[in-house]
């Protein structure tokens, strides 16, 4: 089964209609909010619905974590952790 990180950047770049780049052309450490993607809050709106569906999570509580979008390491890092607590 491919990555946390493979099976994200497909959706990010899906998500917010990036055609001109590919899975690998996102870098690990690509930041999310304030980056090159430019995504604005529609888009994270958008993001957070098409994770929480593929990965069978709900990706935000009461307060949205800015931390957590720091970069496509850290998103998938809390995809991550979301996807091992509900295991538990």
């Amino acid at each position: 089964m491919a990555s946390v990180k493979e099976q994200l950047k497909p959706i990010i770049l899906k998500s917010l209609r990036i055609t001109d780049l590919t899975p690998e052309d996102l870098a690990d450490d690509q930041p999310l909010l304030g980056g090159d993607l430019e995504i604005d809050s529609i888009d994270i709106l958008q993001l957070i619905l098409e994770i929480e569906r593929h990965f069978g999570i709900k990706l935000v509580g009461a307060k949205f974590d800015e931390k957590a979008w720091a970069s496509v390491n850290a998103l998938a890092a809390t995809i991550e952790s979301k996807m091992a607590a509900t295991r538990t």
